[in-house]
């Protein structure tokens, strides 16, 4: 860089222009860089807006990642990168609610409210419905008084699952499930009570309405709930990320001890390491090489992010069906590393996350209080055992009056086969037993 000091020599008037500047005292108006005339005020600028953005980011990091996150509505992909961020400072996010979220994000307490606009099947039109509703009569007390107060024009099935999914309409009775078989009926009853306000028809069951401070309720069906791997996919497809939990959350000890790297921790990684990471499966594809073999392109994410897998033709073979969107795997592979950045893992082996630990216990050790086991407690443990038999090993730690721990191997004949469905047998069974996978 090249800096010295400048002389004008003539000025030729060119019309105005907006433009903006901060006084400086001569002679340090402008310097040349790489022979062009550069603006001492341009850089105060920059200077300043740097540091109040920092500032801003440091003191009142809710508000800052509440706009930073407004300006990229529209990018899901930049929106749970941000939020990913975010959390690393200590913010908590807020799920959508319909009767308080905002066009975009909002910083309450310290915390971020998720925005209507963020949803995804959601348009500009539905929220300034939502938000014109709300306005005018208060927070919604249902499902159905959802669907009534809002223009039918604004409302559709995708939208009504899209705020299903995504949690927007938990605060109003019901589970998601629940409002998701619903949907039909209320988008109906929100259809028939704008034809009855247009033709100028009061019902009996309006009329009563009119005089209490709550809208007659239509039964939800009953349904069973979703399960908390249901939730969360719906969370994914409409938020783009997981919102309430990961789906990876239950498999933390189990991914520790397989020594599984997360994805922000494989940039820390020779290229051409051999390392196992667990994540969540997405974008599967089947392709075919020039030979015609098939192998398999998918993404698999943490919570920490996410990195291409490819499986070439002998490993996708091996793989078979345990490779699919939205299941929880371990990927063992290659790791190729590009300018500090971890890209893809050519895999080597796969396998599901459910029943990992199970599968790889060398043992099965239950620990019990040595008084808790009675005649009649022994002949249950053993029909369980019987329903479980296999080859591994197993234990019993028994603890004595004394405070000691005593170890007793059982005979070959006793030997089980870790699954799931035993862990789950014997703590439904034997509530004072703690069963110990080695």
């Amino acid at each position: 860089m090249s800096l010295r000091e400048i002389r004008i020599t003539r000025v030729t008037p060119v019309g105005p222009a907006p433009t903006y500047n901060v006084t400086m005292r001569a002679p340090l108006h402008n310097y040349f860089v790489n022979d062009l005339l550069t603006a001492n005020s341009h850089s105060v600028c920059y200077g300043v807006l740097a540091y109040r953005t920092a500032y801003l980011k440091a003191h009142y990091p809710a508000h800052f990642w509440a706009a930073v996150l407004t300006s990229e509505l529209n990018d899901s992909d930049k929106v749970a990168r941000y939020i990913e961020r975010a959390r690393a400072q200590g913010v908590e996010i807020l799920p959508p609610d319909v009767n308080i979220s905002e066009h975009g994000f909002t910083a309450t307490e310290g915390r971020i409210r998720f925005g209507l606009m963020a949803i995804k099947g959601i348009g500009e039109a539905t929220v300034d419905a939502i938000l014109e509703a709300r306005e005018q009569s208060g927070p919604f007390r249902s499902l159905f008084d959802f669907t009534e107060r809002l223009d039918p024009k604004a409302l559709n099935r995708r939208v009504l699952e899209s705020l299903v999914k995504s949690g927007a309409l938990d605060g109003l009775p019901g589970t998601r499930a629940q409002k998701f078989a619903a949907i039909e009926a209320a988008l109906e009853h929100g259809l028939q009570a704008h034809r009855d306000a247009v033709a100028g028809q009061v019902s009996l069951f309006d009329t009563l309405a009119a005089d209490s401070d709550q809208p007659p309720e239509t039964e939800l069906p009953r349904v069973p709930d979703w399960t908390a791997k249901e939730s969360l996919a719906g969370e994914k497809a409409t938020l783009g990320f997981y919102l309430t939990g990961h789906p990876l959350a239950g498999f933390r000890e189990a991914l520790a001890a397989r020594k599984s790297l997360s994805y922000a921790q494989l940039a820390g990684q020779p290229s051409g390491d051999t390392v196992s990471m667990g994540g969540v499966i997405s974008d599967f594809t089947v392709k075919n090489t020039k030979k015609g073999d098939r192998f398999a392109v998918f993404s698999l994410e943490d919570e920490t992010g996410s990195i291409e897998v490819i499986a070439w033709p002998e490993t996708f073979r091996r793989l078979g069906e345990q490779v699919t969107d939205g299941v929880a795997v371990l990927v063992t592979g290659r790791l190729e590393i590009e300018d500090g950045k971890a890209t893809r893992i050519v895999a080597e082996a796969a396998e599901p996350l459910e029943g990992l630990r199970e599968r790889h216990a060398k043992s099965v050790m239950l620990r019990f209080a040595a008084d808790a086991l009675d005649t009649a407690q022994l002949e249950k443990l053993r029909e369980v055992l019987d329903r479980h038999r296999g080859e591994r090993p197993l234990i019993f730690a028994l603890s004595l009056p004394n405070g000691v721990e005593a170890r007793l191997r059982a005979h070959h004949t006793f030997s089980v086969r870790p699954s799931p469905a035993l862990v789950e047998e014997l703590q439904a069974g034997f509530p004072g037993c703690t069963v110990v996978l080695q």
